[in-house]
């Protein structure tokens, strides 16, 4: 009785950890409509599944190349993914090609203004974590 008394317990620990190792699928379907790329990486970024929203991102870069507005957020959203998994400098490297699709791209006017802004404000966090600024010059409390 003890035995099953365990595993019965053991029960809800094991499904947390099969739920949270959600794999990428090995195809999406062609007809799957490109506004549900969108909900569907969203869906996997609130469930912290950053492969599979990464998966989304990038076929729905390589499906609609020509929706200029959705492909700069598409990758925004990826170097995002980068940034929350701690890849400290190749989501640098990602921000940094959203920026300068903002100055070179003659799409540019089509781009929502906040994936600018917001890569700008996470480059900054960027290179705080990675140049953090030194306690010598701040002088002691008495």
């Amino acid at each position: 009785m003890k035995k099953l008394i365990c595993r019965l317990a053991a029960l809800p620990a094991l499904l947390l950890l099969l739920n949270s190792c959600t794999s990428v699928p090995n195809e999406v379907a062609i007809d799957l409509k490109e506004e549900i790329f969108f909900k569907n990486a969203q869906d996997a970024m609130d469930e912290n599944h950053y492969n599979l929203a990464l998966y989304y991102y990038e076929v729905y870069l390589v499906r609609y190349p020509e929706i200029h507005n959705k492909t700069i957020a598409a990758e925004y959203e990826r170097a995002l993914i980068y940034y929350k998994k701690k890849d400290y400098d190749y989501s640098k490297s990602l921000f940094e090609q959203v920026l300068d699709k903002y100055k070179t791209s003659p799409f540019a006017a089509m781009y929502p203004e906040r994936y600018r802004i917001l890569s700008e404000k996470i480059l900054a966090l960027i290179d705080e974590k990675q140049n953090p600024k030194s306690k010598e010059n701040t002088p002691e409390e008495v």
